[in-house]
Formats: C-alpha cells, structure tokens, sequence
C-alpha cells in the first residue's frame, strides 16, 4: 500500500520570508526528525530560486516540487490549485492563510495572526491609498473563507480563542502549536554565557517593522522623560522609517535614537548583549518570538501587555501597558536602578526560551496530520 502523500506548501520559506519564513523552515527541519516522518511521503513544493537553501537544510528527506507561481497572485488561485491535484495529496498543509480559493481537497491552514484583520486602512500600509481597499477587502474574503472551512493551526491560545470568537468556530478546529526560537540564537546564548558578565550600555532595543500596530509611539514618547537614555532601532528601512523619523524630530529625539538596519547574526548579538533592555511595545502579535530572540541572547525584555505577549513571555519580562507612556519610563528606571532585577530577568528569560522547541511544534503539527488522514 503506498504511503499517504502530505504535501506542505513552502513557498514562503526561510529568512527571506520573515516570520512566516522561519516558521516554514523550522517546522520542515523539526518533522523530517520524528519518528512519524517515515510512515508518510512528504513533498514540500517551493519556489525556483530557493532551491538550493531548502534542499541544503533539509537534503533528501522530501520530495520536492518547484514552481514560479506567487503568493498573493492571480496566478495562485488559478494555476497553484491545479498544480496540487497533479501531486495527488491525501493532505495539503497550507503555512500561511493564502490558500487558493478553488483549492477543494483535505488541508490545514496555519493562521499565524489576523492583524490585518484588527489594524487597517492607507496609513497601515505601504500601497497606493486608491488600490488598498479593493486589496483589503479581498483579503478579507479569502481569509474569511479560508478560517470557515478548514481545520487551522495557530501560534497561541489567544489566537485560538479570537478566531473561535470572532468566527463562531468550535475550538476542535484549531489546534495550538507554540513556536520557538531559531537554534542560532540559543547556540549565541550558549557563547554568551561562558563569556562571563558584559559591561551593560544606557541604550535600548527595538527590533522589527515599523507598522503602525508596533506602537513605536509610545517609545519614543517615554525616551522625552529619559534624555540619558538611547534607542537602537533594528529594522530594514521601509516605507514607514520616513514617518517614524518625522515623529523622532518632532519630538527633539534625533540625538537619542539611532537606526541600525539590517545586521548580521554577530553584530546583533553584540548590539544585545550589551543592552539595557528590548522594549517590545506593540498592540497585538500572532506569537513574537522578539522577545524570546532577546532572552536567548541573555536581554532582559520590557513588553507590553497587549494580545498574546503575556501568554508567550509568562512571568520573564518587565509588563506594561502599551496606552502609558510614563507605565514605560517606570518599568525603564526599575530595571536600570536594579542589577539584581536585571540577573533576575535573564535568569527567568533562559527559563522561559528552554519552554518552547520546534520538535514539541512539530509533534503537535503531526497530530494533526494524523487525526486527518485517519
């Protein structure tokens, strides 16, 4: 009898990819060591020019299928769907909600958040303000229907319980599987603890895009109460660094905050290692393993205390709330007056990353596979 074919669309795969990318990557790398692997053939379909990355990370483990057709296109609705049947799946996992609308066969869809769903008009965005509301609430269409008909996996209980509310869905239809943080950053950790104790710098991190959800606002707001204080802003440069510096002038803050762009794995260590803290302050996260990334690198974390953060940070990091400036600038001073704090954070941050690992998000991940095919 021939093994049943579980086909993971990988387009969306690696540091390229973001978020979503890592996601993708890990999880792949995770499955293809369980015990389980064997009893099914697994094909990953993924773009052309990614193919010597992915079959570099993950050899001959999978079957592999290459295409050219996009995500988020036309095409993907038209052709993808066609190009699945070809692989005869007994299931289809989708890594992210841009399943095509006239795919009809057996899949899972993860929904990694619907931030879109709860932050949108032209200013969060970086389209042209005439096509994003005919985008937008296309996208409503294809995701709403994509949570309405198909098993899903998400990050977090938060999610689970949103979508469950917010779709009028039953909970069995959504499975948790919590992320990790990439092994690159723990093998930093590693280094980083047998180097002994680092001269702590007066700066601040903040890593990630600048999306108007990631409440940069209410950072910069409390550095005006903190002019001994400066922030480091790892971000690549996008459409939203323009507003983000009008606001940073506005405020008299240039002298005080400084962007670093793209860094590699040894420069952003460094720049954490050496950091009083990574301010993390936005509105809402699908999971955000920012935080965790900081941990692993031995960076005490000041989070809001929005969505799922406290779900995934527990009781490791400094809250406060995202609308108080000031709610910041306390939980700043509480940790730069404190090294006892600051050993106490770290030492709960290494607690909390070892909670989490791929091969836990890939055994969940092949539970549900399982309880499909079955």
């Amino acid at each position: 009898m021939p093994l049943k074919n579980i086909v993971i669309d990988a387009r969306l795969y690696g540091p390229k990819h973001t978020g979503i990318g890592r996601y993708t990557k890990n999880l792949l790398i995770a499955l293809s060591d369980l015990p389980q692997f064997s009893k099914y053939r697994f094909t990953v379909v993924t773009y052309n020019d990614l193919r010597s990355d992915i079959q570099a990370d993950l050899g001959n483990k999978f079957q592999y299928v290459f295409t050219d057709i996009p995500h988020y296109s036309l095409l993907e609705q038209i052709k993808f769907p066609s190009l699945l049947n070809q692989l005869h799946p007994d299931l289809v996992h989708f890594t992210h909600f841009n399943k095509p609308f006239l795919y009809s066969g057996k899949s899972v869809v993860t929904i990694h958040d619907l931030i879109k769903h709860y932050f949108h008009g032209p200013k969060t965005t970086t389209r042209n303000p005439f096509l994003y509301w005919p985008k937008y609430w296309l996208y409503r269409l294809l995701t709403d229907h994509v949570i309405k008909t198909n098993p899903l996996i998400v990050p977090t209980v938060y999610w689970q319980k949103k979508l469950a509310t917010d779709f009028n869905l039953k909970p069995t239809q959504i499975t948790v599987t919590q992320e990790a943080v990439d092994p690159k950053f723990l093998h930093h950790q590693a280094k980083s603890v047998s180097g002994g104790k680092l001269k702590i710098e007066n700066y601040l991190v903040y890593t990630g895009n600048l999306y108007p959800h990631k409440n940069l606002i209410v950072l910069l707001q409390a550095l005006k109460f903190l002019p001994d204080i400066k922030l480091k802003i790892i971000s690549a440069r996008n459409f939203f660094t323009d507003k983000l510096q009008s606001q940073i002038k506005s405020l008299n803050l240039q002298s005080q905050v400084e962007f670093l762009g793209y860094l590699t794995d040894a420069e952003f260590s460094q720049v954490y290692s050496h950091a009083l803290a990574l301010v993390h302050p936005s509105l809402m996260e699908g999971f955000s393993l920012t935080g965790l990334e900081a941990m692993a690198l031995n960076c005490p974390v000041i989070s809001s205390n929005a969505s799922c953060l406290p779900e995934v940070y527990g009781q490791s990091v400094l809250y406060f709330d995202p609308f108080k400036p000031m709610a910041l600038v306390d939980q700043i001073k509480k940790l730069q007056a404190s090294d006892t704090l600051r050993q106490k954070l770290i030492k709960l941050g290494q607690l909390q990353v070892a909670k989490y690992s791929w091969t836990k998000t890939a055994q969940k991940t092949m539970a549900v596979y399982e309880k499909l095919l079955t």
